[in-house]
């Protein structure tokens, strides 16, 4: 496939995501939800004294420390999209197993959590955010950061998988909200590494087109953790669009997951993840329409009493 081709298929997978999210434009209303930011844990004390962590960040506004934070862990952290999430889910175990030991990889979901957990012992309002696709039959996600710049007053996302951020034309810092807002409307933004910040980004448009295509696929609802503090509480908070029903997509899901694994070899771990996904089809076809969030919930500045 020529350089050309390819930037044809990313441009036009592009305008499918991105016409999906232009049918789906508003979140429903939902119901009312408290954000928790922890910056008091004990385990951070522990954070700051076992790695670099503030000297990494250095001194200046919110987004400018976080970005450095960003791009020293991001390469230093090996990628491995299959990792199993042994290890606990806080940046303290994460470190030792992956940042220490280069050859150990992780996902999204942990490197997300270690970039967060850096920020709020930093006293950055910092939390992970999910980004969910739209189609039943997908499987993949997306888990990024959002970090609070006092600054200027909004929330800024961060990827520490790939060791950059989104910004509109003028080269702006943009949220997850705005990301989503603008790809559907068919408006500028794209994808710049943390270290190009600052330059022009239209030209970047074309370079990043796969990036911004595989962003635009998972923007299509967002889960966030209502507690955002050392390691991991159980919980979760959907943001959805109205009139989507995540339940149906569930079913489907898990469906097409159980007519895949029947297709598969069998054996212990296929016999597992089959009677898994039955009790997971059972609940979503037995139960309720899982709860919305308001999205104002996501979209509000947080609480700065907390500090």
């Amino acid at each position: 496939m020529t350089d050309q081709e390819q930037l044809d298929l990313q441009q036009n997978l592009f305008n499918i995501y991105s016409g999906i999210l232009f049918n789906f434009p508003a979140f429903a209303p939902g119901e009312p939800a408290d954000l928790t930011y922890d910056f008091h844990c004990p385990e951070y004390k522990t954070l700051l004294e076992k790695y670099p962590v503030a000297q990494i960040a250095g001194e200046g506004g919110d987004f400018e420390r976080a970005r450095r934070l960003l791009h020293h862990l991001a390469p230093r952290l090996k990628h491995a999209p299959m990792y199993d999430n042994h290890i606990p889910c806080d940046a303290l175990h994460l470190l030792e197993y992956a940042y220490e030991q280069p050859d150990h990889g992780i996902n999204c979901l942990t490197k997300s959590k270690i970039l967060s957990e850096c920020c709020l012992a930093l006293g950055m309002y910092a939390r992970r955010v999910w980004l969910m696709p739209f189609s039943p039959y997908d499987m993949d996600n997306h888990v990024v950061v959002e970090l609070y710049d006092r600054d200027l007053s909004k929330w800024i996302m961060l990827d520490p998988t790939t060791d950059g951020l989104f910004v509109d034309e003028a080269g702006a810092a943009l949220s997850v909200p705005e990301i989503r807002e603008r790809m559907a409307e068919r408006r500028f933004a794209t994808y710049i590494p943390s270290d190009r910040f600052g330059t022009d980004p239209v030209p970047l448009l074309e370079e990043y087109a796969e990036r911004n295509a595989y962003i635009c696929k998972n923007m299509f609802y967002f889960t966030l953790e209502p507690y955002n503090g050392f390691g991991k509480r159980d919980g979760s908070l959907c943001f959805l669009p109205s009139g989507f029903s995540l339940r149906r997509q569930k079913i489907a899901r898990y469906t097409y997951l159980l007519e895949r694994h029947a297709q598969a070899e069998q054996n212990d771990l296929t016999r597992q993840y089959i009677a898994s996904g039955r009790k997971q089809l059972e609940k979503a076809k037995n139960g309720p329409e899982p709860a919305s969030c308001g999205f104002s919930v996501f979209a509000a500045d947080p609480d700065l009493s907390n500090l």
